[in-house]
């Protein structure tokens, strides 16, 4: 059942008289020009930060400002409405991401881990199935497995979001015209690898293009595809990508654009999700995950930038399905220091596969190699101090990993990192005052950011489930 805020709901009561008021004590001939209907919004960008909670976003603003990274504030976080949402499913306070994916895609709360039907398993009708059949282009992008649960809510019914294969085979048979995304996810003890998705989609007629070599000559008369790789599930973090040739959610953002606007250009609906901020923050790697969070804003950037070229037609919303990791600032002191965070160089999973190198290298690996390693990439010891009580501990779990030969691992979703790294990182985040209260989702309320024609209809928002109810209205879907 969906709640609502009784307060919230008199304050529009109450604003609803005054305007009522206002306009019959106006000329006949405003009142007139008051009523008329506003223009359909034609181009609608549903853009999803996977994860991102308010804190996030914040600290990302924080750390780019305090390290010259750029003086300009997130540009979502400066649009002219500005509110917060619930984000509660249907039998929990905590959501995931199936259940808050398809709240945001078709306005329905679900349970946890539904994807794309209501708590009774019936199919629950999606703005991408919509947008089509009132005769619009379709989009749907992530920076994830383009089979994983936020973009499948926009086109998938499955029971369970762990039924990749039949994820993927809806997607190819549904009536997306442009996905992207960086890989399929594989669905446990079945046998079908990309490749298989791949020629399936092929067979279906779809356009397939792998690799950014291949995003420049894409077919347009055709429903397309493009992966990053057949390999991979998930797009490089980007605090590590380093050739500059590799795929990046701006490239599938600029491709999808310029695809749907050049088919559709009565209008269309394209969904954008950085998927890859929730995963930083499940790994608690706080500047990877501010990392994520500005190449998040790159793609609002290209976004931006059509909607400039059409004022009156276009919007664009911004917002998270959930918060990941419960970042808090300050940690404790009444104090904060970004500035110990630049000296972050890679990611947790980059730092533990060189630890893995060392240790599969089948020589005898010192102390003072393993203390430089962690030098070089975190700045501890050279640029961040460590105490004689953390170095002890760093020294033990040293001994305990390449001596002892024992497997300290920590876990969580998304990743197996050493247990090492994994306490190198968390010692220079708490170093610069920011700290993960878990490895999970919270039930914190998240943004809303909108910018573009209507916008201002969303600032009544205040759960998941009212985003696409409005969206439905301003685009006449």
């Amino acid at each position: 059942m969906r709640t609502g805020n009784i307060f919230s709901r008199g304050i529009i009561r109450i604003f609803l008289v005054l305007t009522l008021a206002a306009a019959f004590s106006a000329p006949a001939e405003a009142r007139k020009k008051s009523a008329r209907e506003p223009e359909r919004v034609k181009y609608v960008f549903f853009m999803i930060s996977d994860g991102m909670g308010i804190n996030q976003a914040y600290g990302t603003n924080l750390f780019n400002s305090v390290n010259g990274i750029t003086d300009t504030p997130l540009n979502f976080t400066t649009f002219p409405v500005r509110t917060i949402v619930t984000t509660h499913c249907a039998n929990t306070l905590i959501t995931d991401s199936a259940a808050a994916g398809t709240a945001l895609a078709t306005g329905s709360k679900t349970n946890s881990g539904a994807l794309g039907v209501g708590p009774d398993g019936q199919p629950l009708t999606d703005l991408t199935e919509q947008a089509g059949a009132a005769g619009y282009g379709t989009g749907v992008i992530t920076s994830v497995g383009v089979n994983h649960a936020t973009p499948g809510a926009f086109y998938a019914h499955a029971q369970n979001r762990n039924e990749y294969d039949l994820i993927a085979r809806q997607l190819i048979e549904s009536k997306v015209d442009f996905a992207a995304g960086g890989g399929f996810n594989k669905q446990k003890k079945m046998p079908f690898t990309a490749a298989d998705y791949v020629k399936a989609a092929r067979e279906a007629g779809m356009g397939v293009y792998v690799g950014k070599d291949e995003f420049s000559d894409i077919d347009k008369s055709r429903r397309a595809l493009l992966l990053a790789s057949l390999e991979n599930n998930d797009l490089p973090l980007a605090i590590d990508r380093r050739s500059g040739n590799e795929v990046s959610l701006a490239d599938f953002t600029s491709a999808a654009i310029d695809y749907l606007y050049s088919n559709y250009p009565q209008g269309f609906f394209l969904m954008i999700e950085g998927g890859l901020v929730d995963q930083a923050a499940h790994n608690n790697d706080a500047v990877s995950d501010f990392y994520e969070i500005n190449d998040f804003a790159s793609s609002v950037d290209l976004v931006l930038e059509f909607c400039k070229a059409h004022p009156e037609e276009a919007v664009v919303i911004v917002t998270a399905d959930h918060d990941t990791g419960g970042l808090a600032l300050g940690a404790g002191k009444y104090e904060i220091h970004p500035e110990r965070l630049a000296y972050q160089k890679e990611s947790k999973n980059s730092l533990t596969a060189k630890f893995d190198a060392l240790k599969d290298s089948g020589r005898e690996v010192s102390w003072e190699e393993v203390r430089e390693l962690l030098s070089e990439s975190l700045g501890l010891w050279s640029e961040v101090e460590v105490s004689e009580e953390q170095q002890a501990r760093f020294r033990q779990l040293y001994e305990d990993i390449f001596i002892k030969k024992e497997n300290s691992l920590e876990k969580n979703w998304y990743a197996t990192n050493s247990r090492l790294v994994a306490e190198a990182v968390d010692y220079l985040d708490r170093a610069g005052c920011f700290k993960y209260s878990f490895s999970s989702h919270s039930g914190a309320p998240v943004g809303l950011f909108v910018s573009g024609a209507r916008a201002e209809e969303f600032s009544t928002c205040s759960d998941n489930t009212d985003i696409p109810e409005v969206i439905r209205k301003i685009a006449n879907y």
